[in-house]
Order: C-alpha cells, then sequence, then structure tokens
C-alpha cells in the first residue's frame, strides 16, 4: 500500500494494529512513517516553481529512516539555495545493475549510443522527460554503489547526468559515499568525475580518493531535536549489507551491553524481522521493536537513549543528532570508518569488542558534537555554483 502511495489505507491498517495492542510500539512507529510520506505526497502535489529541479536518486520514500533522514536534508538545502524551486523526485532501479545493453563502457565511455536506453531502465521511461522539463538536474549517490557494481552498472547509474550534459542542462552530482575500487573501475570514475565537474563526496574518504569536493553528509543538516530528560535506552541497529547472522550477532552483544550497563533494548531498524526470535525478551525488558517511524517521531525515540549500538551509518549520524553516542560496528563500506574520524562520538567496534567497557570510554553526547559548523553555506555555494 505504502509503494502504491495508499497512504490512507495503510494508515487504517496501522490503526487497527494499535487497537488490539502494540507491546512493542512497531505499529506506533510504523503509524508515524506513512503519516510523513502521506503529508510530502501532499505538499508535493501542491508546489508551484520558478526553477524546476530533477533530483534522481531520491531516497525519501523507503522504509528505511536513513535513506529519508539524508534525502530530506538535501531537499532542505535545494530549497535553501532555490526558495521557489520544485523538485521532482525520480527513483532507481536497481535491477538496471544486473542488466545488459549493446554497448559497454570500454567503447565510447562518457558517450554512451545506448544512453537513452540505460537511462530508462534504471530510472524509468519517464526519465528523459524529466530531465527534458528540469532547469536543474542532480543525481544523489546516497549509498546505492557498492563493490558489487560493475564498470556498467556505473554507467548506467550515472546517466541522469550525462543526459543532462548532452542537452546543455545544469546538474550536480553530491551527497553519496563512492566506494573505493582496486581495478579499472577507479579510472572509470576519476576520469568520469573530472569530465563532469560539480560532482561532491558525503565523506573524505572518498572525497580524497576521487579528487573531488566533500560536502559532510545532507543528514547532519537536519533540526536537531531538543534534549530529552528521560535517556534510559539503548538504540540497537542493523548494518548495511550485513547478513542474518552478523545483524543476530550484532543484537545479542547490544542486549549484554544492555543489561550490564542497565539500559532497555531499543530496537528501530531496517532488516528488524531478522531479531524476531528475541521480540519477547526485548519487550520483557520495556523495550522497543521497531521497523521504522516518521523522522520526528525517531528522534524522539532516539533522544530517549544514553547510547547507540550497530552498524547503521545514518542511524548513528542521527543518534550524533541526538546527543547520543555510537559503537558503531566496522561493515563492509568505508563511511562507518569516516564517521569514526568526524566525531569524538562515534567509536568502531568490532565482533569481539567489550561494548559495555567501550560504552564507558565515550563522552557524554549532550555536546552534539561535529566538526563542520557552516555546512548549510557550503551546500549553498555548491548548488548555486553548479546551477549557474
Amino acid at each position: 500500500m505504502v509503494a502504491d502511495k495508499r497512504y490512507s489505507d495503510a494508515r487504517t491498517i496501522c490503526r487497527e494494529h494499535i487497537s488490539r495492542g502494540d507491546p512493542s510500539g512497531f505499529w506506533r512507529h510504523y503509524e508515524t512513517f506513512v503519516e510523513e510520506l502521506g503529508s510530502s505526497f501532499r505538499h508535493q502535489k501542491g508546489s508551484r516553481s520558478k526553477i524546476k529541479v530533477a533530483l534522481f536518486n531520491d531516497t525519501d520514500f523507503r522504509v528505511n529512516i536513513g535513506c529519508r533522514l539524508t534525502s530530506q536534508g538535501l531537499k532542505r538545502q535545494i530549497l535553501h539555495a532555490f526558495p521557489e524551486a520544485e523538485i521532482t523526485p525520480i527513483s532507481f532501479n536497481f535491477a538496471a545493475f544486473r542488466q545488459e545493453f549493446e554497448r559497454n563502457t570500454s567503447t565510447e565511455p562518457f558517450e554512451l549510443p545506448d544512453i537513452g536506453n540505460r537511462l530508462s531502465a534504471a530510472y524509468g521511461k519517464d526519465a528523459i522527460d524529466h530531465i527534458t522539463a528540469a532547469d536543474f538536474v542532480i543525481l544523489q549517490p546516497e549509498g546505492s554503489l557498492d563493490h558489487r557494481t560493475t564498470a556498467e552498472g556505473l554507467a548506467t547509474f550515472f546517466t541522469p547526468v550525462l543526459t543532462a550534459r548532452k542537452l546543455g542542462k545544469p546538474f550536480a552530482v553530491l551527497n553519496g559515499t563512492i566506494p573505493i575500487y582496486d581495478d579499472e573501475r577507479s579510472g572509470y570514475l576519476r576520469t568520469l568525475f573530472h569530465e563532469l565537474g560539480h560532482v561532491a563526496a558525503r565523506d573524505e574518504i572518498s572525497a580524497e580518493f576521487y579528487g573531488i569536493e566533500f560536502l559532510a553528509d545532507a543528514a547532519f543538516l537536519r533540526i536537531s531535536p531538543g534534549p530529552s530528560a528521560e535517556r534510559d535506552g539503548c538504540l540497537i541497529t542493523t548494518g548495511a549489507r550485513n547478513n542474518a547472522e552478523e545483524d543476530v550477532g550484532i543484537l545479542k552483544a547490544a542486549l549484554r551491553a544492555c543489561e550490564a550497563l542497565r539500559l532497555r533494548p531499543v530496537v528501530l531498524t531496517h532488516a528488524v524481522e531478522r531479531f524476531n526470535a528475541h521480540e519477547a525478551e526485548i519487550i520483557a525488558r520495556g523495550g522497543v521493536f521497531a521497523e521504522t517511524a516518521g523522522i520526528e517521531h525517531a528522534a524522539g525515540t532516539i533522544s530517549k537513549c544514553r547510547l547507540h549500538i550497530g552498524g547503521r551509518y545514518h542511524m548513528a549520524i542521527f543518534s550524533l543528532l541526538c546527543g547520543v553516542p555510537s559503537l558503531l560496528f566496522d561493515v563492509k563500506t568505508h563511511k562507518n570508518q569516516w564517521l569514526e574520524q568526524y566525531s569524538s562520538l562515534i567509536k568502531l567496534v568490532h565482533p569481539h569488542t567489550d561494548l559495555a567497557a567501550a560504552a564507558v570510554t565515550l563522552r557524554d553526547g549532550v555536546s552534539q558534537y561535529h566538526r563542520e559548523t557552516d555546512m548549510a553555506d557550503k551546500y549553498l555555494r555548491f548548488l548555486k555554483g553548479a546551477y549557474c
């Protein structure tokens, strides 16, 4: 129903579950997610503008909280730069990574003869119309690329800005982590980014490796919630691209730490179904067991925690905004490594780390410390520079 934008029907189902009892808080949290989507959809339909922005790979309407957190931060900055802008969100079809095309990148890597076919496969048959109608084309890599993405997949992913350049449209690439490849793909991307210009990465590791601009993740640009007096929880999350066994290992270690530190387990994470066998235990300990929530509701839940244990990059950022330190598992991407460099409230851990002992070494999170103080201005300058 959510995928079909049947938000009223989805909310009715949430209310039915809540009325029958919702001891884990799963449906109360999910209902706020549905309400957030419905509100965004109504606002989008009523927009009027002088500048039309096509935002490719907008992840704002996904169940994953982190996807929405970062896309909402980016869209706020787009509207800050262009207050009269109308943003058209276009999603990415991951099946396009596996699709074969007539010509490959080894022939004409930046002037692909089949660019239209690739664009349609990746972003829908209306993608070319969105670019033609747009005054500004933006591609958000987010976390969509990984070490499994082939050179052909990379060429397909970047077709919106390749098309925009071909049509003489202003464009920009920003707010994404770019994997560090150890083969010809890294050379392909370096050359591509040099050809394109107006490319920024959301972490310094990606930016330094590819010689592009660094703009810290737009998730940091969400307004921080007020401090909570009641902080007795421990947020527990899964890890991006983890398998089920790895995630369950995180949960078990986190539950042991919760017991040692006398904290309520607060599970609020994508792939929560991997923890189903432990749901009753979490409820019995006064905890929360939820998959998603609206951003504001999630902020209220996280603000009642004293610690975050997990592998989710964006949930570590969200925790940071809420003044909650993180013990962050080092997963299959360098973005978690960058976060530890970025903030003293984030510490990388591993399966054999004594989490309770590691938590003691983290400073109190009330300072909400992170290094960027002029992020909004940097985004403003980058976006306006690319547009002009």
